[in-house]
Order: C-alpha cells, then sequence, then structure tokens
C-alpha cells in the first residue's frame, strides 16, 4: 500500500535538511537575549517569536498538507484523475482535531500553506469548508500543488491551478486574489503567496514588495519552501530546478517543469531574505518540520497535518 512519503516524495532524496536546521523533537532557537527577531521552537511544535510592531501578544496556527482524498459519484468523470492518490487518505478529523486545539488555544487566524486536499473533487472541497465554518475561526488559506491537481488532467501547472482554482477553490479566498493577498491582525501583516507552481510571477513579485514596503512585521505563507543550500530540487528559487530534473512528472501524469524558474522567482527570493521586517516564512509541502536561518529570514515548514501535527506560533513585543 502506498505511504504519504510515497505520493508525496518518491525516491527523491527528501531527507535532505535545511541548512543550519532542527529537525524533529528537538528544540530550536534563534538569537538570544530577548531581542527582536528571537524565537524558540519545542518538541510539541510551539514556536515563540518576539517581534518590534506587533500590537500586543498574537497567536496563530500554521496547518498544512492534510490530503485530504475523499470523493463520490459527483466526480465520476474524473475518477481516473484520482485514483492513485485517493489511496491513502488522510484521516476524516486530522484537520478538525487541529482546528479544535486552535479554537481552544484563542488562536486569532489559522493559516493553511496548501495541499489540505489531494484533489479537487466536490467531496474534499466539502469536507474542508465544513471543519473551517463549523470552527469559527478566521482563517487565511493558499493553495497547495495537490489541491488543484488531476492527475491526467489536461494543460500546463498554471493552467489547472487557475481552471481548478475558479471552479472549485474560490470559496476560501473569500473575495481575495487567489494568488497573492494579506491581511493585518494585531499589528503583523500576513502575506499569502501562491508558490504551488514552483513559479512566482510578477504581479506576485510587485505585490510582495509593495508590502513588505509597508514596514509592518510581516508573515509570508507558501506552500513550496525556500531553496536554501543542500536541500531538494522541490523548493522555490532552486538554480538546479527544471525540466531536466523533474521527478514525478511521469507518476503525476502532468507535463514536465518549465526548463527554468522566472526571473521574478529569484528575485522574490532574494527580496525575502533580505527583508528586515520579516517576522518568519510559514510553508509545508515536504511533510516534516524544518527551521532554517538565511540572510534575515527565519523559515519555518510545518509537519503533515494528515498525521495530526500543525504548529502553534506566539508573536511577542520585543
Amino acid at each position: 500500500m502506498m505511504t504519504r512519503r510515497d505520493f508525496a516524495f518518491a525516491g527523491a532524496g527528501a531527507a535532505a535538511g535545511l541548512a543550519g536546521c532542527r529537525t524533529g523533537a528537538q528544540a530550536a532557537r534563534g538569537a538570544a537575549g530577548g531581542q527582536d527577531g528571537e524565537f524558540s521552537l519545542n518538541a510539541g511544535c510551539h514556536l515563540r517569536l518576539r517581534r518590534k510592531g506587533a500590537d500586543g501578544t498574537l497567536k496563530f496556527f500554521v496547518i498544512g498538507d492534510t490530503h485530504f482524498g475523499f470523493a463520490d459519484g459527483r466526480d465520476a468523470e474524473y475518477s481516473d484523475f484520482y485514483r492513485r492518490m485517493g489511496q491513502c487518505p488522510a484521516p476524516r478529523d486530522a484537520l478538525s482535531g487541529a482546528l479544535k486545539r486552535a479554537a481552544k488555544a484563542k488562536a486569532d487566524v489559522v493559516a493553511l500553506v496548501g495541499d489540505i486536499i489531494s484533489f479537487p473533487t466536490l467531496a474534499n472541497v466539502e469536507t474542508l469548508a465544513h471543519d473551517l465554518e463549523e470552527s469559527g475561526l478566521d482563517w487565511l488559506y493558499t493553495a497547495g500543488n495537490h489541491d488543484w491537481h488531476f492527475e491526467g488532467d489536461g494543460g500546463s501547472d498554471i493552467e489547472q491551478r487557475n481552471r481548478w482554482i475558479a471552479k472549485r477553490l474560490s470559496r476560501f479566498y473569500r473575495g481575495e486574489n487567489p494568488l497573492c493577498y494579506s491581511k493585518t491582525v494585531k499589528g503583523v501583516r500576513f502575506v499569502m503567496i501562491d508558490n504551488s507552481a514552483y513559479h512566482i510571477l510578477p504581479e506576485q513579485l510587485r505585490f510582495w514588495k509593495s508590502e513588505v514596503a509597508s514596514g509592518e512585521p510581516v508573515v509570508l505563507c507558501m506552500h513550496i519552501p525556500l531553496w536554501v543550500e543542500g536541500f531538494s530540487i522541490c523548493t522555490c528559487g532552486n538554480p538546479a530546478w527544471g525540466a531536466a530534473k523533474d521527478p514525478y512528472w511521469k507518476i503525476e501524469r502532468r507535463e514536465r517543469w518549465a526548463e527554468r524558474a522566472s526571473p521574478e522567482t529569484f528575485e522574490f527570493r532574494e527580496s525575502v531574505l533580505a527583508a528586515e521586517n520579516l517576522v518568519g516564512v510559514f510553508t509545508g509541502h515536504i511533510h516534516r518540520l524544518e527551521v532554517a536561518r538565511k540572510g534575515r529570514a527565519s523559515m519555518f515548514t510545518v509537519p503533515a497535518n494528515r498525521d495530526g501535527s500543525c504548529m502553534e506560533v506566539t508573536v511577542e513585543p520585543a
């Protein structure tokens, strides 16, 4: 039977770690002494950050990679497109359990960083919508590469993303631009960027630069981690990324990656790493906890929610 790791990163060196990371049950710490930018992360995946400009204490949860795999007769015409990914559905209470934890902690907002569903069937979309609405929590959502992907469906990744966001996922953005939008909560600006096709588009780069220029503390949420030295090919802004090294195009029955990431992708990465008012970057995609420091950026990938995990984040004024 196929496991989560089989369908996510089968045999592609996914065990490579982020530079300067602490993983699993190990605790990680940033700069010490109560300074701006200090962080600590315990074995329970509770992250504490200090940041100038925060308006009191902010609490938020980050949830990614639930991988709901539900389907019914309404999407029978797509059954061949979700056959493989449907073999390993997430437990029904994976997301609702994390949301209950967030509600108990009185979280100010929940950030969903993609691959909450494994394919855009009506059953998956309705399950996600039900759990979010039942939680009573404020949420922010950005898509992962599986949320909008039916394996074997036609068109490029960009075309599929646009098509299935419009058809099925638009309700989760509540009128916001699904590719890039933001919301300020207690003085911290949450910027949601969809990098689920590995590229950053010109409009997303412009949006990011305008948001970070606000001067407010910024939390950046995406699905795919930014590349740092030593990490795998499946990262955003990796100079080696491209069609020649695409490990999954056959098994996922899709077009190969482009020859190279867009120029805006590399410029975006450099801008993020240099942002002085960046609180942190939060991503999913690799299904395990990783922490990396690069330039001015602290970057955190959350473990997969399908295994019951999520990250609780507390931001305190420095």
